[in-house]
């Protein structure tokens, strides 16, 4: 699937709740308003109106909406806050990557500086602890712990580089990477105002399954891009497609992965590309049988179709 159809796809899916996404939009653009006096709030304001998917605040919108519940203002402020720990978590990504572009635009650290963009990630983080002080104890330590473990897995990448996984340690690593600030958006919207604990459990499976898939795809996707494949290797961070390969080319320990270009091309005459998909869709199934506790509804019924989205049936690299 193209990323221009797949984005359209998105579009049409995340209707049902575009009131709440644009409502959010708002929120964003008040808690970093243009008059403010600080230097740093402009560049801010300007890295967050490139938007991605906001995927994380739609599975917040979706979920309440599918569980009956009303959106109130402090929903809106957890989809704040997982937003600027995601986006604080990109601008520390482009350093460490070296990155140039971030969304079709030039990154903070090409841009500006390093120096500039370390600050700019940090700002934001200081920016989630005010925002969640007046929160229950328990959202705010749901937060703490996504954040801990989002470093810890950065620290993991680190010290494992040019080193080749094996799936399950992948899996570990997007997980703590990626899933569990996916966790951290629905488990802690969801406490705003329920504590039903068998609906938290499964909410929670929901979330971290999800966001393993995610990670799967979006590593999956990367194949079209070659600068990002390129990145990742030079980087020594190899994707499941890159370690499904190396399981089947590298099983004499001989193999180099350095020559981005070719492993490309090779890559696409092994079972890599197909047992990623097949890596991906397995946890979709069990994202989707995690909400099987919710009445059939609306937005129940696209929760499930964004799910599906994931299943990646082609890919044009």
């Amino acid at each position: 699937m193209s990323d221009k159809h797949f984005n359209e796809q998105y579009l049409k899916l995340i209707y049902p709740v575009q009131e709440h996404f644009e409502k959010l939009d708002k929120y964003i653009n008040n808690y970093f308003p243009l008059g403010n006096k600080k230097e740093i709030q402009p560049i801010i304001r300007e890295f967050l109106s490139i938007k991605g998917k906001r995927i994380r605040p739609v599975l917040i919108f979706l979920t309440l909406k599918a569980l009956n519940k009303t959106i109130e203002d402090g929903h809106y402020k957890i989809a704040l806050a997982n937003e600027i720990v995601h986006n604080a978590t990109l601008i520390h990504d482009d350093i460490i990557d070296c990155s140039l572009l971030r969304r079709g635009q030039k990154t903070l650290n090409f841009s500006y500086d390093s120096k500039l963009a370390v600050l700019a990630g940090d700002y934001l983080l200081t920016e989630v602890l005010k925002l969640l002080s007046d929160m229950d104890n328990d959202i705010r330590q749901i937060y703490t712990n996504a954040l801990s473990s989002m470093i810890n897995g950065e620290l993991n990448q680190y010290f494992n580089r040019f080193k080749i996984l094996t799936i399950d340690e992948y899996i570990e690593k997007s997980k703590a990477k990626t899933a569990e600030l996916f966790a951290a958006c629905i488990v802690s919207a969801y406490r705003f105002n329920s504590d039903n604990k068998k609906e938290l459990e499964q909410l929670k499976n929901f979330a971290l399954n999800f966001g393993i898939a995610f990670q799967i795809h979006n590593d999956l996707e990367n194949l079209n891009n070659p600068d990002k494949l390129n990145e990742d290797i030079q980087n020594g961070d190899y994707s499941a497609p890159v370690i499904f390969y190396a399981q089947e080319k590298c099983q004499d320990k001989t193999c180099r992965l350095d020559n981005p270009a070719l492993i490309l091309k090779q890559l696409k005459k092994t079972a890599a590309i197909n047992k990623t998909k097949e890596l991906i869709k397995s946890y979709i199934t069990q994202a989707i049988e995690n909400l099987s506790f919710i009445e059939d509804n609306l937005y129940k019924q696209t929760l499930i179709d964004l799910c599906n989205l994931y299943i990646t049936e082609k890919n044009d690299g």
